[in-house]
């Protein structure tokens, strides 16, 4: 069994026996094993589910729209998430209509697949992992905060990699100051450097 086919019936015996919260389908990582570059999210939502691959969505157009600004393309990475199901919450209105949102993923979920991204991580073998919000920075650091060491290249001493941690792209949506998109965009400025720096070692 390939790399791919291994990663994928591990996740599935692991979402398709979960019963604890709701949840809604799941996916995979993205993108070449072995790769130079990592990405890790938080957890697919409803068109990364639909579609089968991460960061498919609003905040997946985004992502490779800045991906591309630094003359970077999906095929050059890997791209994966710390929960490989979507977490959700269904929400009853007044009227007794119900719908569907995303969550994010719990502690206990995270730890779910703590061994699966171990293994992908070792799999993928990247120079360099950019972490996409808190979720991945809290599962592979000691931070606590992404404000605190966001577009700082890290080497981290138990995961013997360079870490390079980012704000979600959805934060975009949240955040529609003109003060936090310049911040976003000059961190992926210095993510473009630090790449460089790391490949070139």
């Amino acid at each position: 069994m390939d790399s791919h086919n291994y990663l994928k019936s591990k996740i599935k015996e692991i979402c398709e026996n979960y019963d604890s919260s709701s949840t809604g389908g799941w996916i995979t990582g993205d993108g070449p094993i072995p790769a130079n570059i990592m990405f890790i999210g938080e957890a697919p939502g409803k068109t990364e589910v639909e579609s089968g691959k991460p960061f498919v969505g609003m905040a997946g157009k985004t992502f490779e729209g800045y991906l591309n600004s630094i003359g970077l393309s999906r095929k050059d990475i890997r791209i994966t998430n710390t929960c490989f199901f979507r977490p959700i919450k269904i929400n009853l209105s007044k009227t007794g209509k119900t719908t569907t949102s995303n969550r994010p993923p719990k502690t206990s979920e995270v730890n779910l697949f703590r061994q699966i991204l171990d293994e992908e991580i070792k799999l993928v073998n990247p120079k360099i992992i950019i972490t996409l919000g808190n979720v991945p920075l809290k599962r592979l650091t000691s931070f606590k905060n992404i404000g605190e060491c966001h577009g700082k290249l890290i080497y981290d001493d138990n995961l013997k990699k360079y870490i390079f941690p980012m704000y979600h792209p959805s934060a975009l949506t949240y955040n529609r100051n003109g003060s936090f998109k310049e911040m976003y965009e000059n961190d992926w400025k210095a993510l473009q450097d630090a790449i460089n720096k790391v490949l070139n070692k």
